[in-house]
């Protein structure tokens, strides 16, 4: 069987549009086995939403439901977002 999954980067351009920044390179901490990766080395899977997962336990990092005019992110574990003022 083959994997089904992309990279995390490949949620960059949906970040961006929702949060209003690059992160890819941000470091997450998985709230279930404590490894801190960059959210571009998860795993992203694709259905009815999108659903990151930790590259070490695949626990959830991140959903994401698109809908006309909004995104819902759901976020779990230890994100450092850093913006510009």
């Amino acid at each position: 069987m083959t994997d089904v999954w992309l990279d995390g980067n490949a949620i960059a351009g949906v970040l961006v549009e929702a949060l209003g920044t690059e992160m890819t390179d941000a470091p997450r901490g998985c709230q279930s086995c404590g490894a801190v990766n960059p959210v571009g080395a998860h795993r992203l899977y694709q259905g009815a939403g999108m659903v990151l997962r930790c590259p070490v336990c695949d626990d959830v990092a991140l959903r994401i439901v698109t809908l006309d005019e909004q995104y819902v992110l759901t976020f779990a574990g230890a994100w450092r977002i850093e913006t510009p003022r």
